[in-house]
C-alpha cells in the first residue's frame, strides 16, 4: 500500500498508468479488510475477543453511523434516512464499537445490494425490555432459504455481526422490507 502511494504521488505517470495504480490501491485496501475480517472470525472462534462495555448514548451512536455513510449513499446514488424517535432513547449498558461495528455490516450489506435511486433507512425502536436497531434497504432482497440459513453461507461481514451479537446477547433477524429489499435487525435486551 506505501508503495502505491509513493506511485500516486508520482508526477511522471501518464493517466493510464495512475488508474492502473488507483486500482491496484483500492485492491489492496479491499484485501486487506477482508483478512482483517477473517482473522477477527478466527479469533470469535477462539473466544479471544474482549468487550469493553459502557453506558452509550443511542442518538450519538446513530448520528455517528448516518455522518459516516451520507457521502457513501451519495456517491452511489442512494438516499439515507435515519429515523431518530421524539422521546429520547433508553440507555444502554453495551460495547459501542462492536455494536458500531454490526451496524457497519448492515450497511454496508444495504449499500451493496441497494439499486440506483433507492432509499436505505436506519431505526431504532425500544420499549420497556428491548431495543431494537434496524436497516432496511429496498434493494433485491433475500431467499427464504439464505434468511434461515447457516454460518458458512453467510457473508463474512454478517457472520462477524453474528458473532458480535450473540457475544453481546442480542439476536439478529432478517425481513423482507415493504416493497422489496431487507431489513436487518438487531435486538438486544435493556435489563
Amino acid at each position: 500500500i506505501s508503495n502505491t502511494d509513493m506511485l500516486l504521488d508520482n508526477v511522471s505517470l501518464n493517466e493510464q498508468a495512475k488508474q492502473a495504480v488507483q486500482t491496484i490501491d483500492f485492491e489492496c485496501m479491499r484485501l486487506s479488510r477482508l483478512v482483517k475480517d477473517m482473522l477477527l472470525l478466527a479469533s470469535s472462534d477462539a473466544k479471544t475477543w474482549t468487550l469493553h462495555k459502557s453506558t452509550i448514548n443511542v442518538d450519538t451512536l446513530l448520528i455517528t453511523l448516518y455522518e459516516t455513510y451520507e457521502p457513501v449513499c451519495m456517491k452511489q446514488n442512494l438516499e439515507l434516512k435515519l429515523h431518530l424517535s421524539e422521546e429520547s432513547y433508553p440507555a444502554m449498558l453495551t460495547d459501542k464499537d462492536r455494536l458500531f461495528q454490526i451496524l457497519c455490516v448492515f450497511m454496508d450489506n444495504a449499500i451493496q445490494h441497494s439499486k440506483n435511486n433507492s432509499l436505505i433507512e436506519i431505526e431504532v425502536i425500544a420499549t420497556e425490555k428491548n431495543i431494537a436497531f434496524s436497516v432496511a434497504d429496498h434493494g433485491q432482497g433475500i431467499s427464504d432459504e439464505d434468511k434461515h440459513t447457516n454460518k458458512s453461507n453467510f457473508g463474512l461481514g454478517l457472520s462477524i455481526a453474528k458473532e458480535l451479537t450473540q457475544m453481546l446477547n442480542g439476536t439478529i433477524t432478517i425481513n423482507d422490507t415493504a416493497g422489496g429489499g431487507a431489513t436487518f435487525t438487531v435486538k438486544f435486551p435493556l435489563k
